[in-house]
């Protein structure tokens, strides 16, 4: 007897949210029992901003992929809810399928307009992989999951028996296992996130996800990458404007900015990503252009704000000087003022005295008539 699709725990959802893959009521309609109604209403519908809010930046304490477990949750919920077909991964479900998931996490989150793209480009790639990842995991434990029905599992099995499918299973099983750089495999060992407040440098995210407790990384390319960054922003943070070392006095650690562009220099995969920063590498992703662009441009951004603000405090300190200048001026002026008051005074008594002075008991001689 065919299992029924839906059917088992799902995942915590988060707070707010309505939508079917939440109550977890299965429906065979192509828009996931929603009335019909174009993905531009939804978009503006007035009871979407009551929704969970999301936001890269965490703004008022909005969710974001891959920081917050239940938003992933609620996507990988809502697949499997809806999961009507022998579709062994993304590329086979139907365009329609796909686009209600979609309607389905647009009518229980809202976002700004702005993140349109990056949400949809998250959201696409948490159930394109989650899809391969969950499916991957039955096929070799040899176990059909409830979300698929009996009939659709044997005829994945099926697929996956010929030779063609194992051929292409074995090609992507060594992929997964190269070492191209030889370097060895890429490991890492932390979860999805890693709570810092401050942001941290992109050395210093890559040493908490790829060390042990002792300090000791796990993957040789991570480490040659965090050493080589170090390396070359450290003497950059210590090299004068005419390419001159600074003097041993002078020197200081490297600013968070140049750790992050230099790491970000070397570090650029074949494909567009940042090795060894996994999802943080999307928080300050622009959508209209590729990782490491969209990285190295708001990373010069921020560089120029840290000058601006540094040449504006520079001003503030001039203009404090001559301030405190001014003042000094001004006590000096009225120092002198008082001095020549002093003076004034002296000088007058001075004259005081020498002038003669007239005798009482002397009489003027008389005149003769």
């Amino acid at each position: 007897m065919a299992s029924r699709r839906g059917q088992g725990t799902s995942p915590p959802m988060p707070p707010g949210a309505t939508g079917v893959a939440a109550t977890g009521q299965a429906s065979s309609s192509r828009s996931n029992s929603y009335p019909q109604m174009s993905l531009n209403a939804m978009f503006n519908a007035p009871a979407r901003i009551s929704q969970p809010h999301l936001h890269p930046d965490k703004i008022n304490g909005a969710l974001w992929f891959s920081i917050d477990p239940s938003v992933n949750a609620f996507i990988r919920a809502t697949w499997q809810a809806y999961y009507m077909g022998p579709w062994k991964s993304w590329r086979s479900v139907p365009d329609e399928r796909r686009d209600s998931w979609w309607q389905t996490f647009v009518q229980n989150f809202y976002w700004e307009q702005q993140f349109n793209d990056l949400v949809y480009a998250l959201w696409k790639k948490e159930t394109w992989t989650s899809i391969g990842e969950w499916i991957s995991t039955k096929k070799r434990k040899n176990k059909q999951p409830k979300y698929i029905n009996e009939n659709d599992w044997t005829t994945l099995m099926e697929y996956w028996a010929t030779e063609p499918a194992k051929k292409k299973s074995k090609k992507a099983a060594k992929s997964r296992k190269s070492d191209p750089l030889g370097k060895g495999v890429y490991k890492h060992n932390a979860g999805p996130t890693v709570e810092t407040g401050e942001p941290p440098s992109y050395t210093d995210l890559v040493r908490r996800t790829h060390t042990k407790k002792d300090g000791t990384f796990v993957d040789y390319r991570a480490e040659e990458l965090v050493t080589q960054a170090e390396m070359e922003a450290t003497q950059v943070s210590n090299t004068n404007s005419d390419g001159s070392p600074q003097s041993p006095s002078a020197t200081s650690a490297p600013s968070r900015i140049l750790l992050n562009q230099a790491y970000l220099k070397n570090a650029k995969g074949k494909r567009g990503h940042i090795y060894g920063l996994g999802s943080a590498q999307y928080r300050e992703h622009a959508p209209s252009a590729r990782v490491p662009a969209s990285l190295a441009r708001n990373l010069e951004l921020e560089l120029r704000v840290s000058g601006l603000e540094t040449s504006f405090q520079s001003v503030i300190d001039d203009v404090s000087a001559v301030k405190a200048d001014v003042g000094a001026v001004k006590e000096d002026v009225a120092t002198m003022k008082e001095d020549f008051a002093a003076t004034r005074a002296a000088i007058a008594e001075l004259i005081q005295s020498l002038r003669p002075q007239a005798n009482p008991q002397q009489q003027p001689p008389s005149t003769q008539a």
